[in-house]
C-alpha cells in the first residue's frame, strides 16, 4: 500500500496540495481525476519521491518515506513513474538500451527488460531507434521502462493523452494486465472512458484537496470538475464528421419518435459505435441515466 497523510506542497507562494490524504493498494487500479491545476501530477510526483511534501508524509507499506539518496533509490525500484510525455522519459537511442537502462543500474536481471518488452507488445523492436517510434509505441516503451524494474506500483500521468483508438485500447489492456500481475496502478487522467474501463477506486481533486473518494464514479461531480466524456458513449462535436455511423436529429419529431430514436442510438453507443446526438445538455443527462441502467 502507498499512501499520503495530510501532505502540503507549494510551488513558491502557490499552494498546490492542501492537507491531501490518498491511498492505493496493490492489485488495484486507483484513478485520480480533476481539473488542470487540481494537483494530480504534483500528487503523483510525491509517490516516488520526485517531490517532498512541505508538511505531512508519504508511506509505503506502512513505512514513512525517507529522502536520503539510498532510500529514494529503493523507493523508485518499488514505485515506478510513467510521465505524460514519453519524450520526457526516454533517454537512450535504441529500444533495448532504453528498457535495459533501469534494471542494469539497479543490479536487476536483464530478463526483466525482455519480459517488459514482450508484455507491452514491443518484442522484436530492440534495435529500433526510439526517435522513430510512433506516439503510441513511445507510450508503451515508457511503460516497459517501469515494468522492467519489477515495481510494486506503476504510476501513470495521463497515459492515453493524444492516442488514437487502437493506442487507447492497447493502454487499457496493459493497465488491466498489470493489475492481474498484482501491481498497484495509479493513474491521473481527464478521460472518463479510461477511468470507467480500468478503475477500482476513484479520487477527485479540486484545488489541492480530495473532494470525492469511492469505488464508483460520481458523474455529476465529474462534470463539474471538467472531466471529459460519458461512459459508454462517444460524443462527436462536429456534424460534418463523416466517420459517425449514425447521426440522430430530433427536429420535428413527436415525443414517441424521439424516444425510439434515442433508445436505438443509446444501444448503438453502448455496443461501442460512434453516435452523434444533436440535442440539448439536459437530454444528454437523461441519456447518461439510461446508460447507467444498462450496466
Amino acid at each position: 500500500m502507498i499512501e499520503t497523510r495530510d501532505i502540503w506542497f507549494s510551488y513558491g507562494d502557490r499552494e498546490v496540495l492542501k492537507g491531501l490524504n490518498f491511498m492505493a493498494r496493490q492489485s488495484e487500479v486507483t484513478v485520480v481525476m480533476g481539473k488542470n491545476g487540481a494537483g494530480k501530477t504534483t500528487l503523483l510526483l510525491h509517490l516516488n519521491g520526485l517531490l517532498r511534501p512541505k508538511k505531512g508524509e508519504v508511506r509505503l507499506n506502512g513505512v514513512r518515506v525517507s529522502y536520503d539518496k539510498r532510500a529514494l533509490f529503493e523507493l523508485r525500484k518499488k514505485v515506478a513513474l510513467v510521465f505524460q510525455n514519453p519524450d520526457d522519459q526516454i533517454i537512450a537511442p535504441t529500444v533495448w538500451e532504453e528498457v535495459a537502462f533501469g534494471p542494469a543500474n539497479a543490479g536487476l536481471n536483464l530478463e526483466n527488460a525482455k519480459r517488459a518488452l514482450k508484455l507491452v507488445g514491443l518484442e522484436g523492436y530492440e534495435e529500433r531507434l526510439c526517435s522513430q517510434l510512433s506516439g503510441g509505441e513511445k507510450k508503451r516503451l515508457s511503460i516497459a521502462d517501469a515494468i522492467a524494474m519489477d515495481p510494486d506500483f506503476v504510476v501513470m500521468d495521463e497515459p492515453t493523452a493524444g492516442l488514437d483508438q487502437p493506442g487507447f485500447d492497447s493502454i487499457v489492456e496493459l493497465i488491466l494486465m498489470l493489475r492481474e500481475l498484482g501491481k498497484g496502478v495509479v493513474i491521473a487522467t481527464h478521460d472518463l472512458e479510461l477511468a470507467t474501463k480500468v478503475g477500482d477506486r476513484f479520487y477527485y481533486l479540486d484545488a489541492g484537496r480530495v473532494v470525492y473518494e469511492g469505488e464508483s464514479i460520481d458523474y455529476r461531480l465529474a462534470k463539474r470538475l471538467g472531466i471529459r466524456g460519458f461512459a459508454g458513449m462517444i460524443m462527436i462535436a462536429s456534424t460534418t464528421d463523416t466517420s459517425v455511423e449514425q447521426i440522430v436529429n430530433f427536429n420535428g419529431d413527436s415525443e414517441p419518435e424521439i424516444l425510439e430514436k434515442t433508445l436505438k442510438a443509446v444501444l448503438k453507443a453502448y455496443r461501442g459505435e460512434s453516435v452523434l446526438l444533436k440535442t440539448g445538455e439536459g437530454f444528454i443527462e437523461g441519456i447518461r441515466r439510461i446508460l447507467e441502467g444498462l450496466k
